[in-house]
């Protein structure tokens, strides 16, 4: 307890105070790089929030990485502020290949667009679901299934009057 009450002693009542400021106030690289982190950090959810998100942090990072570099001279602050940039860099990367546009067919896209879009499912989710799935045509006059005589278990979507998606994956 005494070691906590000296440690608490000396941060708040023996720290020294600043006696003298920094009369000029600090570049427009720094000013620059505090809007964008505060910009950044009003990005929203979902994939694009996250562009957003990283996309302007990563550019805040950058600039105190200048910033460090040209103004101050600190190899430990821009050293910091590169290692950041380079993280928000990957992360986008990475959230740019997961939002890459999707191709399918075009059954797929018009089961996605009537059906899952308006329930607000983002597309790499239903991504995850046509992946495991496949499509049947059926010949005129024939049967997908009969009531009571085939087994549910799987969901199929009627697209057109002559092909199913079976959605084998949701069980």
């Amino acid at each position: 307890m005494e070691k906590n009450s000296s440690l608490w002693k000396s941060l708040v009542t023996e720290h020294p105070l600043c006696t003298t400021w920094k009369q000029e106030a600090e570049g427009a690289i720094y000013h620059l790089a505090s809007i964008l982190f505060v910009v950044g950090f009003m990005g929203g959810s979902g994939f694009f929030g996250l562009l957003y998100v990283f996309s302007l942090l990563g550019l805040g990072f950058l600039s105190s990485a200048v910033w460090a570099w040209v103004d101050i001279c600190a190899a430990d602050i821009f050293s910091w502020n590169f290692v950041l940039f380079v993280i928000c860099f990957m992360q986008f990367v990475h959230i740019a290949y997961q939002v890459h546009s999707i191709t399918f067919a075009r059954d797929f896209h018009v089961l996605y667009s009537s059906l899952f879009k308006p329930l607000g499912i983002p597309l790499p989710v239903f991504r995850t679901i046509a992946l495991s799935s496949e499509v049947v045509s059926l010949e005129k006059e024939h049967c997908y299934a009969m009531q009571g005589k085939t087994s549910i278990d799987r969901l199929s979507v009627l697209i057109s009057g002559s092909s199913w998606i079976l959605l084998s994956g949701i069980r």
